[in-house]
C-alpha cells in the first residue's frame, strides 16, 4: 500500500482549506500586463521580481503550479486513505475465509 506524501498536503493530519479566487480588477490586470511587457522584451529576471513581491495577491487571482500540484497530492492522498479503508462484502453460502480482511462482512444463508 502507498504511504502518503506532505510535500505541498497536509492530509490526513489537516483538512484541507478552502480555497476561494477573487476577480481579476483592473488593477490587477494592468499589472499582468506590465509583467507580460517585461517577458516580451526580454526581461525576465525584473518579471519574475515582481511576481514574487506580489505573490500574495496573484495567488488569490490566479491559480499557481504550486496550487495544482497541492490539489493534486490532496487528491492522490485521498485515493490512498480510501483504498485503506476498503471493506468487501460477501454473498455466499461457503465462508470467504482466505479472502477476508478485518472489516469484511460476510453474509450468507
Amino acid at each position: 500500500m502507498a504511504s502518503y506524501t506532505n510535500e505541498y498536503s497536509q492530509f490526513p493530519k489537516q483538512l484541507m482549506t478552502l480555497h476561494q479566487f477573487m476577480d481579476v480588477t483592473d488593477n490587477i490586470a494592468a499589472f499582468v500586463d506590465q509583467i507580460k511587457s517585461l517577458q516580451a522584451r526580454g526581461a525576465y529576471q525584473h518579471a519574475a521580481r515582481l511576481i514574487e513581491l506580489n505573490k500574495e495577491l496573484l495567488n488569490k487571482c490566479f491559480l499557481s503550479a504550486e496550487y495544482l500540484n497541492f490539489l493534486d497530492e490532496e487528491t492522490r492522498n485521498l485515493e490512498i486513505m480510501a483504498k485503506s479503508k476498503y471493506q468487501g462484502i460477501y454473498y455466499q453460502d461457503q465462508n470467504p475465509i482466505e479472502s477476508c480482511e478485518l472489516l469484511d462482512i460476510w453474509i450468507g444463508d
